[in-house]
């Protein structure tokens, strides 16, 4: 292996990692607060990227099916769940919540795609269609057992994953796929070709764990998810509910 070889793999390998690191910071977050190993963070990720891909190749994506089948489903169980314990006023919020606002953003991607939209408009189509899957599995799969033990958790969540690899192939296929590139300048260090692409990627790792940090360490959300994480019956006794999306501006003055 020459210098140059291994340099191109070092480069790349930095770039990989740093997608991984991002996908890694995901899990554990998840995992330190709902006790769940979510294995699909990294299908859901997979499901952003190839659904830029079908936009770029000018066609609905699967997971406008996907979203839509989904927020039914949560919603038709969110609606029993608060009809059941008697909570008819919540109501309107959870078909808002579970069933209006993804369709909204399926409505927005479909009539947005009628006008070949540029680049940077259909990544941000994919990010939105992508956002409520995570939250609608939460509902569906995870949210009837979230009192089961971890090693049931960590079964669904596997099972899951390969539900996700299923949809996954029937919506794209097997075949590989190739999005367009953010930029297509580049840079020269020591003889050594640096995409803007990689640089992109490393500027997005930092700024987003700098963003959390900033989330974790100066936001009542974030404090109460930290204390969440420490210890779930200690948030409890303090008022923070770990259900709850977010915490009540009181909470600590209990």
């Amino acid at each position: 292996m020459t210098a140059d070889i291994a340099a191109i793999l070092a480069i790349d390998g930095i770039a990989t990692g740093a997608v991984y690191a991002l996908v890694a910071i995901g899990t554990v977050l998840i995992f330190t607060v709902t006790r769940v190993i979510f294995i699909p963070f990294g299908d859901i990720a997979a499901f952003t990227a190839l659904t830029l891909a079908a936009l770029d190749a000018k066609q609905l994506p699967g997971t406008v099916g996907l979203v839509v089948v989904l927020a039914c489903m949560a919603c038709v169980m969110e609606v029993g769940s608060l009809a059941r314990a008697g909570e008819l006023r919540s109501v309107p919020k959870a078909i808002l919540g579970y069933l209006v606002l993804p369709l909204v953003v399926v409505g927005i991607v479909w009539l947005t795609m009628r006008f070949n939209p540029p680049m940077p408009v259909r990544i941000v189509l994919a990010l939105l269609l992508i956002m409520p899957v995570a939250p609608l599995l939460d509902r569906i799969v995870f949210r009837p057992i979230a009192d089961a033990s971890v090693l049931l958790l960590l079964t669904v969540s596997v099972a899951l994953h390969f539900a996700l690899v299923g949809l996954g192939l029937l919506f794209f296929g097997p075949e590989g796929v190739r999005t367009e590139p953010l930029t297509s300048l580049g840079m020269e260090i020591a003889g050594v070709h640096v995409s803007g692409q990689t640089v992109l990627i490393l500027v997005a790792a930092l700024v987003f764990s700098g963003l959390l940090l900033l989330f974790f360490d100066f936001t009542l959300l974030g404090k109460a998810l930290r204390a969440t994480a420490f210890n779930r019956t200690g948030a409890r006794l303090m008022g923070i509910r770990p259900r709850a999306p977010a915490p009540s501006p009181t909470c600590w003055d209990r």
